[in-house]
């Protein structure tokens, strides 16, 4: 003949004992623990206390067990998909630290700095913010703004009248004691598209403004930011008129430009570096537009 236990744990998972935590709110310090308590709330008690029913144990048993089945279950169902982000314009440290935020708790990243991927795991409705986030943060701007200033330095002082105010990195970089404006400049176009512009007294300044494709590995050792624009070729010249009426065209300044936002570039084009007189040519980034 079975008989009913009369131990702490049995009662605590007897009908009366949960029905009573359930109303008193106890049983809510665990999930698992609140399924078992009202699969046996809801079963009827045959018996009075200190009688006994063969088969109770054995029911108490499989409704521990089917709570503890159920609960597991719901926690390996959960639905995840994976998608490999290809990064064009932003670097992967960079969009890794936007999208982290938004994962859920089964969410996972993989990295590939190299190879500029990136690769989301999650529910299926955060991949999916996950892919607009980056498809906003990983595309091209469509203008810039580009601000050129040509300085003349020279070993002989200029007047106070015509004496350009410059800034200190200018001078450690560049040994002239003087600098005078010959002209400047802002050009503002579509990426893509090519920018000249007149400086003045016969200078013009011409390139054509692009994105570069980004790369994490960099001669400096240090991640490239991917936000950069490219002015390819950037050309310095100087148009003068002849006697005879012919226009004669000097190059004075071919190159590359890579710059940021905001950046400032310094670029020397005098003769030689014991020249009494140089040019000396700014190029300034005053941000690109957006989407």
């Amino acid at each position: 003949m079975w008989k009913r236990s009369t131990s702490t744990q049995d009662e605590r998972f007897s009908p009366a004992i949960c029905a009573k935590l359930l109303r008193s709110g106890h049983s809510r310090k665990c999930s698992t623990y609140q399924r078992v308590c009202v699969l046996l709330s809801q079963a009827p008690e045959h018996q009075e206390r200190g009688t006994s029913h063969p088969a109770e144990p054995l029911i108490l048993g499989l409704a521990l067990l089917a709570a503890l089945v159920a609960v597991v279950a719901a926690a390996a169902n959960v639905e995840t998909v994976s998608r490999v982000f290809t990064l064009q314009h932003v670097s992967v440290s960079e969009a890794s630290a936007a999208v982290q935020p938004m994962l859920s708790e089964h969410g996972s990243l993989i990295l590939q700095p190299s190879l500029s991927r990136m690769t989301v795991q999650d529910l299926p409705q955060v991949v999916e913010r996950v892919a607009v986030l980056v498809a906003d943060i990983d595309s091209l701007p469509e203008s810039y703004s580009i601000q050129v200033e040509l300085l003349e330095g020279r070993s002989e002082p200029y007047s106070a009248a015509t004496q350009a105010q410059i800034d200190q990195r200018l001078r450690k970089m560049f040994k002239f004691p003087s600098f005078r404006q010959l002209g400047s400049a802002v050009l503002e176009g579509e990426l893509g598209s090519p920018a000249q512009a007149d400086l003045g007294g016969g200078f013009q300044i011409s390139f054509l403004a692009d994105t570069v494709e980004y790369s994490e590995d960099t001669p400096w050792g240090a991640p490239d930011p991917g936000d950069r624009v490219h002015l390819r070729p950037l050309i310095l010249k100087r148009v003068s008129i002849e006697p005879d009426g012919t226009q004669e065209i000097e190059i004075l300044l071919r190159t590359n430009v890579l710059i940021a936002p905001n950046q400032k570039v310094y670029i020397g084009a005098g003769t030689s570096e014991d020249a009494e007189n140089g040019l000396v040519l700014i190029v300034h980034s005053q941000g690109s537009g957006g989407n």
